[in-house]
């Protein structure tokens, strides 16, 4: 079964939203990576990466781990102030006044409880350049791509409409239904779109973001997929349609299942790369332009070390980060 999308993160907000100013009551790690918690008298289940609803379907909570014993130190008693979504990321943000637990549901997902701006403790430490998950650091959210449609066509690439649109933080299967509505082929180049195809996208986003609707797709009488917007038949709420799919899914062959997860995150990666490949074309054309002014720094490097870089950057004006020996030079 698919991994909820950017959208579908967006629509669960608003089924998450009556459940402010309640409690939360309890909290569990039912096994790796899937945990649940009791907030008045809901249960909200968090399986990382994959998905993050209200769930009927409530099986036998294990003795606690030592995350679930930290969650509950942490955030026991305490009311939810407010839950909201960061942007249109695939984050959420459950505020219990003064603390907050952040889930984070790209890749193989996370979770951070935050106090005060630091990170009080996490479910998995992870580090990046610039960015740490571990107790005792500033917590702050990853950078965001998001943009809008607008700005998405003024920027143009040679790259295929499908990764172009990708910025949306719609989702790619949204992006594929927005262009089958449109009737666009999703590898036409974004350059090569016309003005009629724009004003065909522009038009069912608009359509699409107006009519979203939780649904139930049906492969064999059982259910096979999820969706807001398309086919399929109308469910009371996504997070009822996410029980159906998901508690189906656990009863089907697990080898076919982790198969359909594999090809779903290859087809994403695909996607990410062919958005790599524009900005890296991008940026070695940018410096195909500055050849001889990059050219020039790197030799004054040669000859007199990060000190030489460093007297450039000021008389410049351009932003210099030593430890990490990056120079940022003015366009």
């Amino acid at each position: 079964m698919r991994a909820m999308s950017n959208l579908d993160y967006t629509y669960i907000i608003r089924e998450l939203k009556p459940l402010e100013g309640k409690h939360l009551d309890k909290f569990y790690e039912l096994r790796p990576g899937v945990l649940r918690m009791k907030i008045g008298s809901d249960s909200v289940l968090i399986e990382l990466g994959k998905r993050l609803h209200i769930t009927k379907l409530l099986e036998e909570a294990p003795e606690p781990t030592g995350f679930a014993m930290k969650a509950r130190k942490e955030l026991g008693g305490r009311k939810l102030r407010e839950v909201r979504q960061k942007g249109r990321d695939r984050i959420v943000v459950f505020d219990f006044g003064g603390v907050e637990l952040v889930a984070e549901m790209f890749g193989q997902g996370n979770l951070a409880i935050v106090g005060g701006g630091k990170i009080l403790s996490v479910y998995e430490r992870r580090e990046w350049k610039g960015r740490n998950l571990k107790p005792g650091e500033e917590y702050s959210f990853p950078p965001s791509e998001e943009k809008a449609l607008e700005e998405i066509f003024a920027e143009g690439g040679e790259g295929p409409v499908a990764a172009g649109l990708v910025p949306l933080n719609i989702g790619i299967n949204y992006v594929r239904r927005l262009l089958a509505e449109a009737g666009v082929e999703e590898r036409k180049g974004l350059d090569g779109l016309t003005s009629a195809e724009k004003r065909r996208i522009a038009g069912a986003y608009l359509k699409m973001m107006g009519s979203l609707s939780p649904r139930v797709v049906l492969a064999g009488g059982k259910p096979a997929d999820y969706s807001l917007w398309g086919e399929g038949e109308p469910h009371e709420s996504l997070s009822a349609a996410l029980d159906a799919c998901f508690g189906a899914a656990e009863a089907e062959n697990p080898e076919l299942k982790r198969l359909e997860v594999m090809l779903a995150k290859q087809e994403e990666r695909l996607l990410e790369l062919e958005a790599e490949e524009k900005d890296a074309k991008a940026r070695g054309d940018l410096i195909f332009e500055r050849y001889a002014e990059v050219e020039g720094m790197l030799d004054a490097y040669r000859k007199g070390g990060l000190g030489e870089i460093e007297k450039i950057a000021k008389e410049r004006g351009w932003k210099l980060d030593k430890k990490n020996k990056e120079l940022e030079m003015e366009l």
